[in-house]
């Protein structure tokens, strides 16, 4: 990953922009990592990854607590359609 003063990326956004492609840009100000620029496909990958995580989390969470997926669905279902 290169580092990149913010002043330069302002006035080397459109070369950076292409640069993107190889690998993420890190925005700096005054030495400090601040920010990264990242391709499209690089932040959906990193998207996916993050809601499978989350979902991996509540499948723990919900094995844990002993509750199931069928009694969460009939649950839900039940208190959206305002039975519970």
């Amino acid at each position: 990953m290169i580092a990149v003063p913010i002043a330069e990326a302002h006035n080397r956004l459109s070369a950076l922009l292409k640069k993107v492609q190889k690998g993420p840009i890190m925005l700096t100000r005054r030495g400090k990592p601040v920010g990264v620029i990242l391709s499209p496909e690089e932040y959906d990958r990193l998207r996916q990854f993050e809601a499978f995580s989350q979902v991996m989390q509540l499948s723990r969470a919900l094995h844990e607590s002993g509750v199931s997926a069928a009694d969460l669905y009939r649950t839900s279902r039940d208190e959206l359609e305002g039975r519970s």
